[in-house]
């Protein structure tokens, strides 16, 4: 498949406010740096809008996917977003890893904390009947139902399971995702805590997502591919290489998949019509 890079942006760099010549040395700015930093989880609203977050910016910004322009959403420092996920009703949540919080805003109004106390939470996903489910990595391993009004205190449903990653909710019910330090993608029962394997062989399995044909999409940010599986059989078919460091991907409502890579701090758009592998 062909990638066209929607979001192609300068990674951090020093930037110094000009200052007096001190003993005949002048310093003047190399590279000036970008309001868009370190981008991970990104997710899409009901009218197709793209949502990006940032741990290191503590951000969340909206992107234009037809021009790469972008205006900061939510910022620090509650803004701090490693994935989003926009509920039924339009409000949107997500996790600020280094916080422990899970946060949600609804239509530019407050930010409300709905859950604290979770180092490293990571990931979240809705179920169809809107329950709400967020996971723990690098700082924790664990997966949690959560109350989307906070008034309830997290749910531990299973810990220890290698690092469950970006998350999807299946056709069936289930839960779909990567563990990433097993390189497997794996389906959970919520209600009972059951794993089962769906399929194997990934480097660092990073996240995945449904179409809208209930064929699911993985991104291995090792291997640097993104991966289409057969949710029954477990087949397997690599559809695209790209370098290494892709973090998390979406779908919007005509099925194009859009991903971030970390390293390039950058957005790209899949073209699923030309199916062309060749690098951007």
């Amino acid at each position: 498949m062909r990638l066209r890079s929607i979001v192609l942006l300068t990674l951090s760099a020093l930037m110094f406010s000009p200052v007096p010549a001190v003993a005949g040395y002048q310093i003047e700015t190399f590279i000036e740096g970008h309001s868009m930093h370190g981008i991970h989880g990104l997710t899409f609203s009901s009218d197709d809008r793209l949502f990006v977050g940032s741990v290191v910016g503590e951000s969340i910004y909206e992107v234009n996917t037809d021009t790469g322009q972008h205006r900061t959403y939510v910022g620090p420092h509650a803004g701090m977003a490693d994935d989003l996920e926009f509920s039924p009703d339009g409000t949107l949540f997500w996790t600020s890893f280094n916080l422990g919080k899970i946060h949600a805003q609804k239509n530019f109004g407050p930010t409300r904390v709905i859950a604290d106390g979770l180092p490293g939470i990571n990931s979240l996903a809705f179920k169809q009947d809107g329950r709400l489910f967020a996971t723990q990595v690098f700082l924790g391993d664990a997966l949690y139902e959560i109350d989307p009004l906070g008034k309830e205190p997290p749910l531990k449903i299973i810990e220890n399971m290698g690092g469950l990653n970006g998350f999807d909710f299946g056709p069936d019910g289930l839960l779909y995702g990567p563990l990433w330090f097993k390189g497997e993608v794996v389906k959970v029962n919520v209600d009972t805590g059951e794993v089962t394997t769906v399929a194997k062989g990934f480097g660092v399995p990073a996240a995945v997502n449904f179409d809208s044909q209930g064929m699911l999409w993985v991104l291995d940010s090792k291997k640097g591919q993104i991966v289409q599986v057969d949710p029954d059989t477990g087949k397997k078919t690599v559809f695209v290489g790209h370098p290494t460091a892709m973090d998390n991907l979406a779908i919007n409502s005509r099925d194009e998949l859009y991903f971030t890579v970390m390293s390039e701090n950058a957005v790209y758009r899949f073209d699923s019509e030309t199916r062309d592998s060749e690098p951007v």
